[in-house]
């Protein structure tokens, strides 16, 4: 009589990585394959030389002031609110956050991701971090650089630089959490990160350029409220203590930090309409 034996042995579960763990992981891996694609390294060399030269602009204009001349944080406010800084930031979140999520959903791989133990909000907030990464490499340089070198080479006092330094890192985090919700929002709603990159460049760019049409037409500054530009500038002007132009600044504020929460709304609940795995 032969005598079949179930084996004995137990299979060793592999321990559970912490949340932090699993967050870094989708960050690290992230950060890598987006600094491998070449029109990623183009959009962030092109933004970083363009504040390399809007910096040195600054610090140059600081030299040329008259000794006694009193230069103050709004001083450095110029620079962060060129337009063409705004427009290479953009182009830097679009390249890099358009296919984040619009990738994973044209290879399929998002019910890998939101398997458990990976929740929506840790897959999100991992997303939305790899575009923040790439944004704050864009505006470093004038946001710190320019307040910093010209204290070193005594235009303006540390005094002035630190306040500059501390309002440009606010007005920069205002600005970098907005545009990468804003991507992430059009990367969600679609499998084809070309779409979603020029609605991007659309709500930003082309509501820009038919607001001034518009007040020719209605009459009235607050029509300036569509565009999500000047609504930052106002914000901006607050920041840096600047005189406040034609918009009204709380109005301005309520504005960006609806739209942050509407486009964290909206990211949110389609990814989780896409889930196949039930929360636990």
């Amino acid at each position: 009589m032969v005598t079949i034996k179930l084996p004995s042995y137990v299979r060793r579960e592999e321990p559970l990585r912490g949340r932090s763990r699993r967050f870094l992981s989708i960050f690290a891996s992230g950060v890598r394959r987006e600094l491998k694609r070449w029109y990623n390294i183009v959009a962030l060399f092109l933004a970083i030389a363009f504040g390399i030269i809007f910096t040195i602009f600054t610090i140059f204009i600081a030299s040329i002031v008259p000794l006694g001349a009193e230069i103050d944080a709004a001083f450095f406010f110029g620079t962060l609110a060129n337009p063409v800084i705004l427009f290479f930031t953009l182009i830097v979140g679009a390249a890099v956050g358009s296919g984040l999520i619009a990738d994973d959903i044209r290879h399929m791989s998002l019910t890998l991701y939101l398997s458990r133990p990976i929740t929506t909000t840790d897959y999100l907030l991992s997303k939305a971090s790899i575009v923040a990464f790439a944004i704050i490499l864009a505006v470093a340089i004038p946001t710190v650089l320019g307040p910093i070198v010209a204290a070193i080479l005594l235009y303006v006092t540390w005094d002035v630089a630190v306040l500059a330094l501390l309002s440009g890192i606010a007005f920069a985090a205002i600005a970098t959490v907005l545009l990468s919700m804003l991507v992430l929002m059009f990367s969600t709603l679609t499998p084809r990160k070309g779409i979603a990159a020029a609605g991007a460049f659309a709500s930003v760019l082309a509501l820009q350029g038919i607001t001034f049409p518009l007040r020719q037409v209605v009459g009235s500054d607050l029509i300036f409220h569509l565009s999500i530009y000047e609504n930052l500038l106002e914000v901006g002007r607050l920041v840096y203590g600047v005189e406040q132009g034609v918009l009204a600044w709380p109005m301005c504020l309520a504005i960006l930090v609806g739209l942050i929460i509407a486009c964290t709304a909206i990211s949110f609940l389609r990814i989780r309409s896409m889930e196949v795995v039930a929360p636990s």
